[in-house]
């Protein structure tokens, strides 16, 4: 298992670099754009909303692989705690910050109860001509 880990660990950082020279971005930059385009996709694919702490918690997961990717020396200048935290930092602030925000400023609605004529279907005592000329 841990071998596979690092040998994924490897794989990622070689497709980082490439991915950071080809975009012209920093890595600061990167860090930034990654966590929210990795939010927004989260949101997508479960079918929750950005706030959602789920989403939260991919970002959170991509991130420590990453630093732990770089961690392990595979990354020029990114093996130290130092800069591991600061890129923790940069990544997690804009998504904790639209956790936070999105839950405080756009309360879910609560689920009203639901009765048992609004189970059934619309009007299910009336014949047909009468029900669609409602």
């Amino acid at each position: 298992m841990q071998d596979r880990l690092q040998l994924l660990a490897e794989h990622w950082v070689s497709h980082k670099i490439w991915l950071i020279e080809t975009v012209g971005l920093t890595n600061d930059a990167m860090h930034v754009h990654g966590s929210l385009l990795i939010l927004c996709v989260s949101a997508l694919v479960l079918r929750r909303r950005p706030d959602s702490p789920w989403c939260w918690l991919i970002v959170c997961i991509a991130e420590l692989f990453n630093e732990y990717a770089d961690l392990r020396g595979a990354a020029a200048g990114e093996a130290t705690i130092d800069a591991a935290l600061h890129d923790v930092y940069n990544t997690m602030f804009w998504p904790t910050m639209l956790l936070i925000l999105g839950r405080a400023l756009f309360p879910r609605k609560k689920a009203s109860p639901v009765s048992p004529a609004a189970i059934s279907s619309d009007l299910p005592h009336q014949p047909l001509e009468q029900a669609t000329s409602v």
